[in-house]
């Protein structure tokens, strides 16, 4: 038995040895040493962002979109440059030109017509944005003036 199958192994392997296409010897490429990666490199902290990582965020809004709409008195309307803008007072006596569009604390600036301004107010305590009430603001006249 070990005599048949000495001959068949040693021609298994000189017949695989053959089908072994040869390579020619290929020089080793010079490549640049790679880093160790075994080695702890001291790496400096550099923070970008100069905040107490432990308090709370603050709210980067304007303070005119902390208004609520109740807060808001309607005085008139101006045109300009094809845009109308609503010309409102604040409880702090502010006055200012207003687009549509534009936020505050509880709604938005919705529509300008020539006589009232239509804001969409939603309630203070949700995220949902697609329940709302309309609220029409009518001019008011100037205080002082007959």
């Amino acid at each position: 038995m070990i005599r048949r199958t000495l001959p068949f192994t040693l021609l298994l392997g000189t017949a695989l040895l053959a089908q072994a296409p040869e390579k020619p010897a290929q020089p080793a490429p010079t490549a640049a040493p790679a880093e160790d990666v075994a080695i702890i490199k001291a790496t400096p902290y550099k923070p970008t962002i100069q905040r107490d990582p432990f308090s709370a965020p603050r709210d980067e809004r304007a303070s005119d979109a902390l208004d609520l709409l109740d807060d808001i008195a309607v005085k008139g309307m101006i045109r300009k440059d094809g845009k109308n803008f609503a010309i409102v007072s604040d409880s702090r006596g502010n006055v200012r030109w207003l687009p549509v569009g534009h936020r505050f604390k509880d709604g938005e600036i919705t529509a300008i017509t020539d006589k009232t301004v239509v804001f969409h107010q939603w309630e203070l305590n949700t995220t949902n944005r697609s329940t709302f009430r309309t609220i029409t603001k009518t001019f008011k006249r100037e205080e002082g003036k007959r």
